[in-house]
């Protein structure tokens, strides 16, 4: 497949959950809670945030909701999960919570800026990825980020990944997005024209079989790239 432009969600494809960081504000607060339980148990929430978006839910209600479909299903009573979003969303909203670059990342995006293709951003957010990417060391990666927050429309209305074609200027046919939900992220692009893959770096999708799924955009990079070979010296 030619192309031109990779376009890549945010939150769990580009910068994912700071397990450890959701557990220390929980634990902090009297909960006692494990960022392995968490890691282990978000797939739930995801199918959750994903179902809601679907029906129209707002992202900022989504977000609530994610947070506290992951502490119930992690053991903490609905009470106390509706609660600990209020410190959760403030510690968020100082340093977004969706944090953790993947090792492998930085090398991958450069990767496919050397071998001439842009890079950029669709993501359902709150206007402020520039600053979470400068602050990861992702400030220079990406050549737009659309954000929902700014355009008013969000994933998976197809209007948002045409926004990014247009200013662009490349054609659907000569995009893909990667993303992280198979309803929002596949569903939406696929309905703008591009090809789409669902990165399912937990492996929340084993039954997915509507697009290519990987664990992560390095794995991505390799499949359209080839595999770097070993540098001799």
């Amino acid at each position: 497949m030619a192309l031109d432009l990779v376009l890549l969600d945010a939150g769990n494809t580009v910068i994912f959950l700071d397990h450890e960081a959701v557990a220390d504000i929980v634990t902090s607060h009297g909960h006692p809670t494990d960022a392995r339980v968490l890691r282990q148990v978000e797939g739930v929430a995801k199918r959750r945030y994903e179902t809601l978006l679907r029906a129209g839910v707002s992202h900022e209600e989504g977000w609530g909701l994610y947070l506290r479909a992951l502490l119930e299903e992690a053991g903490l009573g609905a009470a106390t999960a509706r609660e600990m979003v209020v410190p959760l969303r403030r510690a968020h909203d100082a340093f977004n919570l969706w944090r953790s670059v993947p090792s492998a990342l930085p090398h991958a995006l450069a990767r496919l800026r050397a071998a001439g293709l842009r890079v950029g951003i669709v993501s359902n957010s709150e206007g402020k990825l520039p600053d979470v990417f400068a602050r990861v060391g992702l400030g220079d990666a990406f050549e737009i980020i659309v954000d929902s927050h700014h355009e008013g429309v969000r994933k998976p209305d197809p209007e948002i990944f045409r926004r990014a074609l247009a200013r662009l200027r490349v054609e659907a046919s000569r995009a893909i997005y990667l993303g992280d939900i198979p309803g929002i992220d596949v569903d939406g692009a696929r309905a703008a024209g591009l090809d789409a893959v669902l990165v399912d770096a937990l492996d929340f999708y084993p039954d997915h079989a509507d697009s290519l799924r990987v664990r992560s955009v390095a794995e991505w990079v390799d499949h359209h790239l080839g595999p770097e070979t070993p540098s001799r010296t």
